[in-house]
């Protein structure tokens, strides 16, 4: 075997669980060997197999065209994640359940941080909301995965395990030490303007425009409460709430923690692009200080800026009808 090629492997399974025992429990969980036999692997005393490898690259999304690259930094690895929300099968749940997993090595680093960079309302907060989250699946699935028959949003139903799965990511999110969430100042306009579009065509009625109205009021008011207090209340975490003078036209997530590195970039509504790559995290760093720049933050301190962004949607929500 091609040691340049067994070595960038390599490098790729220290780059997703830098910490030695976490790599090597993460590896017991894909191939029937023994704990020794792994750290025998790792040592290099003995070399993964080429069924190994396959194995451990189709689990954990790792690119081996971009191993055997000749010209590797300007080819980076990522991965497509592409979760059937309306109709799951388990390996949509499995997808699912490592994001969460994610959001739980984030949350058990005490300097762990989680960077939201959005143009639309995040999962993790219609989450909480049941017509809010059948409104984001109607949506996605008319406008990246168009079913034969018409169907309208009382036709969408969420299963009880996604459910389950959705309660959970709000609370890991939760759990993570500090979130700095850096919005496009017409995140809710955008989310106001589709519900018109979609009520507008009669695929929501009168009654259920009602009901989301009634959801974003209440959730606009807890992520004002948030935001002024620049914690959760209920765990203590830090939210660092940015407002971004300049249109987002990247939707991203940086998952950066002791334990875990990660880039989500989302696509298709409600889908994303993956990388645990460094060259790719570094970059997305960079991204955010550039952002940041051209943000303000209002959390903690802004809170007469918190109040006035908030009571403009308000206003916005409550012209509904």
């Amino acid at each position: 075997m091609n040691t340049h090629y067994y070595d960038n492997f390599m490098e790729a399974l220290a780059e997703r669980y830098p910490r030695k025992t976490d790599l090597a429990n993460a590896l017991m969980d894909i191939l029937p060997i023994e704990k020794e036999s792994i750290y025998r692997r790792l040592r290099k005393d003995v070399l993964f197999t080429s069924e190994e490898m396959m194995r451990i690259a189709a689990v954990w999304h790792i690119s081996l065209d971009n191993i055997i690259s000749t010209n590797p930094h300007k080819i980076r690895p990522f991965s497509f994640n592409m979760i059937n929300y309306l109709d799951p099968q388990e390996a949509d749940y499995e997808m699912f359940e490592d994001y969460n997993k994610l959001l739980g090595l984030v949350g058990q680093d005490p300097d762990g941080r989680l960077i939201v960079v959005s143009n639309t309302l995040p999962g993790a907060l219609y989450y909480r909301h049941d017509h809010l989250t059948r409104f984001h699946t109607m949506k996605w699935l008319y406008k990246y995965n168009m079913p034969e028959n018409p169907f309208v949003l009382n036709d969408i139903h969420i299963h009880e395990r996604m459910h389950l799965l959705m309660k959970e990511c709000i609370e890991h999110t939760g759990n993570v030490p500090a979130i700095y969430a850096i919005h496009d100042n017409r995140f809710i306009e955008h989310l106001i303007g589709d519900i018109r579009y979609f009520h507008s065509i009669w695929m929501i009625t009168d009654d259920e425009v009602a009901l989301l109205k009634d959801e974003l009021l209440e959730l606009i008011d807890y992520m004002k409460d948030v935001a002024i207090k620049g914690y959760y209340p209920d765990t203590g975490n830090k939210l660092f709430f940015y407002l971004s003078h300049t249109n987002l036209e990247t939707e991203y997530i940086v998952f950066d923690s002791k334990y875990i590195t990660r880039v989500m970039v989302k696509i298709l509504e409600r889908n994303t692009v993956a990388s645990s790559d460094k060259i790719v995290f570094q970059k997305f760093l960079q991204m955010v200080q550039s952002t940041m720049r051209s943000s303000v933050l209002l959390s903690g301190s802004n809170s007469l800026q918190v109040i006035e962004f908030y009571a403009k949607h308000r206003n916005l929500i409550e012209s509904l009808t």
